[in-house]
């Protein structure tokens, strides 16, 4: 869906304080530069999946660009077989790693390698026809069990196990179809994402920006949901904000992974805001990562970026909670909100400005 609202006016904040109880608003124009193709906005509701939604989001918005309209990827099919990944590590690592429902873009990245990807008719992840995700049962269910294997000592699932493991996939999200039908041919998941969709799952990159890890390289991310401990490319606070804009300016969509618990960000308003406050972005970051005042706990998409009239800039996201707020299910973030609580960024390696690419060692 293009968005045709080219100019909004907003509610936003002149005040001081931070939290959502002491913003002050104040009328201001924001005449978008830059705003993307993207499917419309879904809610995740009970489910822990915000990284299902924003990436396959992500993906489609990809697909816009590369002319193919009308695609809506199921989001429950890569939660589903995320958990397998999730499981193999939990018992490989002897229960150490953290176990959860929750992931990142390179585990959507893994289930394409391996599973590839089906339309959201084929699999809805809701057999009842639910009207919402609900992961309550699933997920208490599928942690409860591999816990279990863990106090046993297994290493790796049986036969049996994953058998009953796959039982109750089929039970609370669907059982899936070998084959299905796509504009009259037959395609199977791997067959979907590799000849019909044409995603290379290689050709996309996680970004983050911090100082404790050497600028140019590949670290992992230290994060609970970082489970199968990937790597981020690492640059200077510079060049991560220079990627995003670049992406933007020239037709790419971003995945935004950052922290969404701080009283600045108002879901209902549909703004995160933060005063301009800060005299050293990157050490304001830095230490917000040190102590988990700043964590990465959410994933969105941002489809646009704006200025208001004193050239403040805001970056226009959708979210996954559902179309019931000011701003119809997506998000204004300020550039000082961006700066500090933003953990990661993802993006199509073709938008990373050469300059910059050339200096990274993958």
């Amino acid at each position: 869906m293009m968005h045709r609202l080219l100019l909004i006016t907003v509610l936003l904040s002149n005040a001081i304080g931070i939290t959502a109880q002491s913003i002050s608003t104040a009328n201001h124009t924001l005449t978008f530069t830059s705003n993307l193709p993207c499917t419309g906005i879904k809610d995740q509701y009970l489910s822990s999946t915000c990284w299902s939604f924003g990436g396959n989001s992500f993906f489609e918005s990809e697909l816009l660009k590369n002319g193919k309209n009308n695609i809506d990827i199921s989001e429950m099919y890569t939660a589903r077989f995320a958990w397998l990944q999730k499981i193999k590590l939990h018992l490989e690592k002897n229960g150490l790693n953290y176990l959860t429902p929750g992931g990142q873009f390179h585990n959507i990245q893994w289930v394409i390698k391996n599973y590839g990807m089906v339309p959201e008719e084929v699999y809805t992840g809701k057999p009842l026809k639910e009207k919402n995700h609900n992961h309550i049962l699933l997920d208490t269910a599928i942690t409860k069990f591999v816990e279990g294997l863990v106090k046993s000592k297994k290493k790796t699932p049986s036969a049996a196990d994953w058998k009953y493991i796959n039982a109750l996939f089929d039970k609370y999200l669907g059982k899936i179809p070998a084959s299905f039908s796509v504009q009259g041919k037959l395609y199977t998941p791997k067959t979907y994402a590799a000849d019909f969709l044409k995603i290379n799952p290689d050709d996309y990159m996680e970004i983050m920006s911090f100082t404790h890890h050497p600028y140019y390289q590949g670290a992992v991310f230290e994060n609970k949901y970082n489970y199968s401990f990937d790597k981020y490319m690492n640059v200077p606070f510079a060049d991560f904000v220079a990627i995003t804009d670049n992406a933007l300016q020239n037709g790419y969509t971003v995945l935004w992974n950052g922290d969404v618990t701080d009283d600045a960000f108002d879901f209902t308003k549909g703004i995160a805001f933060l005063p301009d406050t800060f005299s050293n972005k990157v050490l304001s970051r830095q230490a917000a990562f040190a102590d988990s005042s700043s964590y990465m706990d959410h994933l969105m998409h941002i489809v646009g970026v704006t200025k208001d009239e004193k050239g403040h800039k805001w970056y226009y996201l959708k979210n996954s909670w559902g179309t019931n707020n000011a701003l119809d299910g997506y998000m204004l973030m300020d550039e000082n909100y961006f700066a500090i609580k933003t953990a990661a960024i993802v993006v199509n390696k073709k938008a990373i400005p050469l300059i910059i690419k050339n200096k990274m060692k993958e």
